[in-house]
């Protein structure tokens, strides 16, 4: 039987595939799948995976049938895999070695439908290695949602209580929402119908509220294990020298407003606490709006957006002969927001950033 399929959507990977892979390979569990899903590169991608690791029957390497972003590229990888858990990497990041029979081992002492890693750590080096599993204790520095207090505990687990509590717990940033670092049980992903909604920037947000809301037992734990490169990076998410981000944060913000309808089908709590459907929605929104929308909006202007006819057109396909209204009115109220910082994962300014935050904090710096 195999234990863990491991899912890593592609896009224009050639360069940080192996090194991703070798480290996925180091896991220490022999029975387990890596499943590489290449989302339509045009750099040859697809081609040059099936070459490297036509040899290796622990890997199997799928397409999508148009590119669609990591999300749908991991709902291809979820349908084909055979694990009795899931788990995601990005293709530029990496798991420590033996991270994944760990995660396995304690996902199965206590019945998880969710095992979830709370801490990743960042890279902090102005030149990054291809391999990041290389890097050694002073360029990494470990973050995440945990009160500095009980931050170095890794041993005891945090079962997530009722749903009301589950639901505060999110809304107060308890839990971490990327999709990576954690394992899910692949019966009870299907039970659940759970995916990926097909968002560009957030899917990972929604993705982790659908199994809160959904998992009889959503396990976590203070353990370090994942890292994420943070400097000379690929993902969409990281892409800052064009409108392309703006205008997935645009796409995200409103199909995010349909998408929540199915996180909160057939739950009981909703119906009692309807309340918590707007607390919920309101929070999707702002998060894609302050960590994306507004900044990306600050960065190029107003006049350059407005003339950019592909953000036309999100306003046009969602709201028809009303989108230039809808457009003038929303960015009018980015007009009056603070300014913000960048959100950006490259570049000098977040590398002197989590320089300072490693030297100041000493729980957040890694430890092997």
């Amino acid at each position: 039987m195999i234990k863990v399929s491991v899912i890593v959507p592609m896009y224009c990977a050639k360069s940080v595939m192996e090194p991703c892979v070798r480290a996925l390979l180091r896991q220490g569990l022999e029975d387990m799948e890596i499943i590489l899903v290449d989302d339509c590169s045009p750099d040859g991608t697809y081609e040059y995976a099936c070459e490297t690791w036509r040899d290796n029957e622990k890997i199997r390497i799928l397409k999508t049938a148009e590119n669609g972003g990591p999300g749908l590229a991991r709902n291809l990888g979820m349908d084909e895999a055979k694990g009795e858990y899931v788990c995601f990497c990005d293709i530029d990041d990496c798991y420590r070695d033996g991270a994944l029979r760990i995660m396995y081992e304690e996902a199965i002492r206590f019945h998880a439908d969710v095992y979830a890693t709370t801490q990743g750590y960042m890279t902090v080096v102005k030149v990054l290695p291809a391999d990041l599993s290389v890097l050694p204790e002073e360029n990494l520095l470990r973050v995440g949602f945990v009160p500095e207090e009980s931050a170095l505990d890794e041993e005891t687990p945090d079962f997530a209580g009722d749903m009301k509590s589950r639901m505060d717990g999110w809304l107060n940033h308890l839990y971490h929402w990327t999709s990576i670092g954690k394992l899910y049980r692949r019966a009870y992903l299907n039970a659940h119908q759970i995916r990926f909604q097909g968002l560009r920037i957030a899917e990972d947000q929604l993705f982790i509220l659908d199994n809160l809301v959904h998992a009889d037992v959503y396990v976590s734990q203070n353990k370090c294990l994942y890292i994420v490169r943070t400097g000379d990076v690929t993902s969409i998410t990281r892409e800052r020298k064009t409108p392309r981000v703006f205008v997935s944060a645009l796409q995200s913000l409103f199909a995010s407003l349909e998408c929540m309808d199915h996180v909160f089908r057939d739950v009981p709590f909703f119906e009692e606490y309807p309340e918590y459907k707007a607390k919920l929605t309101d929070f999707q929104v702002q998060t894609i709006e302050n960590e994306f929308c507004i900044p990306k909006y600050q960065e190029f202007g107003r006049e350059l957006l407005s003339k950019d006819e592909d953000v036309s057109k999100v306003f046009t396909s969602y709201f028809g002969n009303k989108g230039a209204f809808v457009e003038k009115t929303l960015f009018d109220s980015y007009d009056r927001k603070p300014a913000v910082g960048s959100n950006d994962y490259d570049g000098e300014g977040l590398y002197e950033k989590l320089k300072k935050l490693r030297e100041v904090s000493p729980y957040l710096r890694g430890r092997r």
